[in-house]
């Protein structure tokens, strides 16, 4: 693929003149005043701006059209929001122009922010307020968090992640993991795992800071499961891999207990193989691993392969990807063959030359090779 084409496929264009088109038609409809022409002169300045710039622009041109009484053209905003006819990322320049332009007045903008997650999502518009006054803000998420509405609950905990992607940190609670507890205990045990997925997620995000607190709350949630009904149990077990999922890889002993694993294990690495040692970019690396337990018992096994990428100044830094986790029988065996695509990806600049890899068993490395890249 060209790189023109995958341009014009970018994401940001979805933030174009036709959308700001629908925008205006809708906002007309409930403000008359609206002034559509000023609006949709914005759109000539978008083809030369990065999404996130667009969507700060079709924000500044809502505030410059929209009544200039915050109250009023708020009202307008949720109006619009509220017909449904705006989904997903479209909605993203209202969540800003509430987070902007509505700081001074978080009631009505908490409350507009709960129609806007609804649409789409407000875990980024919620972290300016939550700055801005913490305690007033946690009050009302976790209100939310103990809403029906699902949406609301997993507002609640994904607005309050120290690290969410996309968004600005929240360093009160990544120095202060205790500020966000009310809101993970009251959805522990969410009947959707939407919600549920949210809460590890935020857990991994605190295990980057504090690794202990999440294992000690942890164990408390698996305690209280226990107590009350097989379900708990299951859904607490499935927070605990996923939230652990950072730790687990790095062989973190505790977070390796909590999933039933102990660190390191009886195994024996009896062969390690790369088909083709020299890869071009866009191509797989391709390798089999043989291993062994060397136990009378079973084993509960997680099989990382840790891949040590080439950087700028010639030195290697590691990335770990999950292979497997299984019960390894006492003295069996078990072969395991990967197919890793290394492809251009937005997130990681690759080099030439020589790379390593490493086959890990419950946070222990076995063994590894080189292999090279070709740009």
């Amino acid at each position: 693929m060209s790189e023109s084409v995958e341009n014009q496929n970018a994401f940001k264009h979805a933030f174009n003149h036709a959308l700001l088109q629908d925008i205006a038609n809708l906002i007309a409809q409930h403000y008359p005043a609206f002034n559509v022409d000023a609006f949709l002169k914005k759109a000539e300045k978008l083809d030369k701006l990065e999404m996130k710039a667009r969507v700060q622009t079709i924000r500044d041109a809502l505030a410059a059209e929209l009544p200039q009484d915050y109250p009023a053209a708020l009202g307008v905003v949720v109006s619009v929001l509220k017909e449904n006819k705006l989904r997903g990322f479209a909605v993203w320049p209202f969540a800003e122009f509430i987070q902007v332009y509505g700081l001074d007045q978080p009631e009505i903008s908490l409350e507009a922010l709960k129609v806007v997650t609804v649409c789409f999502t407000a875990e980024w518009a919620v972290r300016p307020f939550i700055k801005q006054d913490p305690d007033a803000t946690m009050r009302f998420l976790l209100k939310c968090a103990r809403d029906e509405s699902v949406d609301l609950r997993r507002w609640a905990s994904e607005g309050t992640r120290p690290r969410v992607p996309w968004g600005e940190k929240l360093h009160l609670f990544i120095k202060d993991p205790a500020g966000t507890r009310a809101i993970l205990d009251a959805l522990k045990f969410d009947p959707e795992l939407y919600v549920r997925k949210s809460v590890a997620n935020h857990l991994n995000d605190i295990t980057k800071d504090h690794p202990d607190y999440v294992i000690q709350l942890l164990q408390s949630w698996q305690q209280q499961a226990k107590q009350s009904g097989s379900e708990e149990v299951k859904k607490v077990a499935w927070i605990t891999r996923h939230s652990l999922r950072t730790l687990i890889k790095n062989g973190h002993p505790d977070a390796l207990a909590l999933i039933g694993v102990q660190h390191g294990a009886d195994v024996a690495l009896d062969a390690f193989s790369i088909r083709q040692k020299a890869i071009a970019l866009g191509g797989n690396l391709e390798f089999k691993v043989s291993l062994r337990s060397t136990s009378d018992a079973p084993q509960n096994i997680v099989v990382d392969y840790v891949l040590h990428f080439m950087k700028a100044n010639g030195s290697t830094a590691p990335k770990v990807f999950k292979l497997r986790a299984f019960e390894l029988p006492a003295g069996g065996s078990v072969t395991i063959e990967k197919k890793h695509a290394v492809k251009k990806i937005t997130t990681r600049q690759y080099y030439s030359g020589v790379q390593q890899i490493e086959i890990q068993v419950n946070g222990k490395v076995l063994g590894g090779d080189e292999w090279a890249l070709d740009l």
